[in-house]
């Protein structure tokens, strides 16, 4: 049951060390730091380390009890809850409590008690399989539609909005449709756009391409609980750049990354949603910026943040020579 179970579930912790790959890290003779998978060829100072090549199991499942007596529980890591579906797959003269199919909703940082089989006769033979999957976030989450989010870069900056809301390269599903793409150069600091509790970091990842099966998970990312139960993602982050760690209180404006290009993506830039669990499934909101609170639909092209403040042209002064020529002196 053990074996099975891991498999099942994916949790057996012996993936990641037989998935972790090494990185090299170098600045080249401009001072430009380079990441990359293969031993460089320079003359320059090489650093190495290993880093997951899996994301992290944020979820995760306990056996205990007796053969006649099985009993379960789960494991939250995250700083914020998460919905759980459990089910059968196969199951034979067994009781279960909770009855399966069953949906449970688990708090932040929490171990409980999850499932419970026992045979129904305890004289004949029985036997079971069971799968459970999970979601972030509380299913009873409404977003705040009063709420108005600060930019996530810094005042006085002005960035393009390459894929705003419904965009056609990636935006067109539920959990991404309300999402946009802001374009920003790697390294730009990336800010809290909501005060919230930091709930998931994955800081890990290198590179990026466009293969959704290869890339779609591996994009360094920072998800963000609010007070209404919904969570802000930001993502592309540039590799160990992030400086919150899961359970941090953040404010509106507090420096969380710098922008990069990791996991899906063409090019750097920040990909910011807000989004809530609406059972089992994420959804991304509709949101506004409180510096363009009267647009309700950002769409591609658009500029976010003030233009940057031209210096007021000087006074013309009467030349000196026009002065004397005048007869002043």
């Amino acid at each position: 049951m053990r074996l099975l179970l891991c498999l099942l579930l994916g949790l057996c912790g012996v993936i990641d060390a037989v998935q972790a790959k090494r990185v090299y890290s170098y600045r080249d003779a401009d001072g430009i730091l380079h990441f990359t998978d293969q031993e460089p060829d320079t003359d320059q100072p090489v650093q190495s380390r290993l880093l997951r090549a899996e994301p992290k199991q944020w979820v995760e499942a306990l056996e205990d009890g007796s053969a006649e007596d099985k009993r379960y529980s789960v494991v939250n890591h995250l700083a914020g809850p998460v919905e759980i579906e459990l089910q059968f797959t196969e199951s034979t003269n067994v009781l279960s409590a909770p009855e399966l199919p069953a949906q449970l909703v688990i708090p932040a940082l929490a171990t409980q008690p999850m499932l419970r089989v026992i045979p129904e006769d305890p004289t004949r033979s029985s036997g079971f399989h069971f799968q459970f999957h999970w979601m972030l976030g509380d299913p009873s989450a409404q977003h705040d539609d009063r709420v108005r989010y600060r930019l996530p870069f810094r005042d006085g900056e002005r960035h393009t909005v390459s894929q705003g809301f419904g965009g056609q390269f990636s935006h067109h599903d539920e959990h991404a449709y309300f999402a946009i793409d802001i374009d920003m150069d790697e390294g730009t600091p990336v800010l809290a756009a909501r005060d919230g509790i930091v709930m998931l970091v994955e800081n890990d990842f290198f590179g990026a391409g466009t293969d959704l099966a290869k890339w779609g998970d591996r994009a360094n990312h920072v998800r963000i609980l609010h007070a209404d139960g919904t969570m802000a993602v930001y993502a592309h982050l540039a590799l160990e750049t992030i400086g919150v760690k899961v359970g941090d209180r953040v404010r509106a404006g507090d420096l969380i990354g710098h922008s990069g290009n990791t996991g899906f993506s063409t090019g750097p830039h920040l990909h910011f949603a807000i989004q809530r669990n609406a059972g089992m499934k994420l959804v991304s909101v509709p949101f506004r910026f409180a510096q363009h609170a009267e647009v309700d639909l950002i769409l591609d092209g658009m500029a976010l943040g003030k233009a940057p403040m031209l210096a007021e042209p000087e006074a013309e002064h009467p030349d000196s020579s026009t002065d004397s020529a005048n007869g002043g002196r």
